[in-house]
């Protein structure tokens, strides 16, 4: 075997182990995906969440159907001005999630510490403290290209479009590239060894 046709080797062998890490964070993505929703919770991605604004509470900084982006924060790292998202206590909509303003510094309350909220488009505080066992995260930025992406594929599609056909897109490739690489793999360890068993032929 020469220099060649080995570096070919190691080429087709690290294709196909890059391809099997690329499928398994993708399948590992999905069913995280899958079961945060599942349980109501918000799915995070190295520390990280997208979330999708559905009221107009915030007002301008935060408009009504955007998507942001969350990171995952200590809740000691919380201070005034800071814009959180938290599954609220309040009655009308408790158990969700809420993206508010911390307008106050934090508080230690009854079950510990708390943080006191406004929506910036709201005319009052929250009627409830955002409690720092069920902060979710800080944001981070408007995703405005997501955002504008979304609006272009509203429908009842939308999670199928975005979500599961690009995964299986993905997938496909990579299967079709791995069958491609073990068939180039399998004819050319044929040929050396008829290759080999020539040789040995006439040899004798």
């Amino acid at each position: 075997m020469n220099r060649k046709t080995r570096i070919i080797g190691i080429f087709k062998k690290t294709a196909v182990v890059l391809w099997w890490v690329a499928t398994i964070l993708i399948m590992f993505t999905i069913v995280n995906v899958l079961s945060a929703k599942i349980q109501g919770k918000v799915p995070y991605f190295c520390g990280y969440a997208v979330m999708n604004i559905v009221s107009g509470s915030m007002g301008e900084t935060i408009p009504e159907g955007s998507y942001i982006l969350i990171r995952k924060t200590d809740p000691s790292e919380i201070r005034k001005g800071d814009i959180i998202c938290f599954y609220s206590d309040d009655p009308a909509i408790k158990g969700y999630p809420n993206t508010h303003t911390v307008v106050e510094d934090p508080v230690q309350g009854e079950n510990g510490l708390e943080f006191v909220t406004k929506g910036d488009a709201n005319p009052s505080k929250d009627p409830v403290n955002a409690r720092a066992e069920k902060l979710i995260g800080r944001h981070v930025t408007n995703l405005e290209l997501l955002t504008k992406f979304s609006v272009m594929l509203e429908g009842k599609g939308i999670m199928i479009i975005t979500i599961a056909l690009p995964a299986l897109c993905i997938l496909c490739m990579g299967a079709t590239m791995f069958v491609k690489l073990k068939r180039e793999a399998d004819e050319e360890a044929d040929a050396e060894a008829a290759a080999i068993q020539a040789a040995a032929i006439q040899a004798t």
